[in-house]
């Protein structure tokens, strides 16, 4: 672990006195550690070099949501798993979004994208206007929501980042259920293989059908991405793992919440004979979320 990562832990668990420091304009801590606080974000946040990319308000009404996002995924309506992406499957409500997936009687055709499976479902999608950019000018980056999801056999849901095409990596999952209630935080870099990511943490032991906090911290440092993942944060630090992002600065990202449903997330693959039939939920699956917020630092 480096002396950065140590500095970064150490002063998350200073808790009220990292957060007291802050409004008094951070001077009362070293440069390093000061850049890394993630206790005092909310005193960073007012300050002339934060600004606001997606607000909270974003899904308290069809305007606000259309101002910051857009539908469906931006390739498309479909990616790796068994659901096609439909408008109409995302609803907004009280402040919450709602990606609904409903299983078809049969197949509305087949992925485009590998291993392309058949469509047994109608789901949602959804990705953000504004793309995420970790470089000299915008250094730092907190992406942060509250989520709820149903998980198990066949369930996909996900919210993420990705390297806008041609770049892939880079591709952060800061919210992943693979088929069961386990989370993945994986960090998918230029030091991977094309199925294994260089960097993962699973996290399990919590209910993921009520609400939970997740929250990514990016961070540039030289030509690489340092990325700190939370959970829960707030009731305690909430900070699971820190990862590096190989090469990632300057490299723009979507930011992307989806819940994708079958193919891996069935336990089945192309060659097992119920690779046609998808298994997984009948009728609707749900995955919620609100108070996303995405803000970011910039050197003017």
């Amino acid at each position: 672990m480096s002396e950065g990562t140590i500095n970064r832990r150490k002063l998350i668990t200073m808790g009220s006195a990292a957060a007291a420091g802050g409004l008094l304009g951070l001077s009362l801590v070293p440069a390093e550690a000061r850049a890394a606080s993630r206790t005092a974000g909310s005193a960073r946040r007012s300050a002339a070099t934060w600004e606001n990319i997606i607000e909270k308000s974003s899904f308290s009404s069809t305007t606000a949501f259309t101002q910051e996002w857009n539908y469906g995924y931006p390739w498309g309506n479909t990616h790796n798993g068994a659901a096609k992406m439909l408008n109409s499957k995302v609803t907004l409500s009280g402040g919450v979004l709602t990606l609904t997936a409903t299983r078809l009687s049969q197949p509305d055709g087949q992925s485009a994208s590998p291993p392309h499976a058949p469509l047994w479902y109608h789901s949602g999608a959804i990705h953000a206007k504004e793309p995420i950019l970790v470089d000299d000018q915008f250094p730092e980056y907190d992406i942060e929501g509250e989520f709820r999801t149903r998980t198990g056999l066949g369930i996909w849901p996900a919210f993420w980042t990705t390297g806008i095409a041609p770049n892939w990596p880079p591709e952060s999952d800061i919210l992943e259920y693979v088929g069961d209630s386990t989370n993945l935080f994986n960090t998918w870099t230029k030091e991977a293989g094309e199925n294994d990511p260089a960097e993962r943490h699973e996290l399990s032991g919590h209910d993921p059908s009520t609400w939970h906090r997740y929250r990514l911290w990016m961070e540039k440092d030289g030509d690489d991405v340092i990325l700190d993942y939370y959970f829960d944060y707030g009731e305690n630090d909430g900070w699971k793992v820190t990862h590096r992002g190989v090469g990632w600065a300057g490299i723009p990202q979507h930011l992307i919440m989806n819940l994708q449903m079958g193919s891996w997330a069935s336990q089945v693959d192309v060659n097992d004979p119920l690779w046609s039939q998808q298994p997984g939920p009948s009728g609707n699956t749900t995955f919620q979320a609100r108070n996303v917020w995405v803000g970011r630092t910039r050197n003017w």
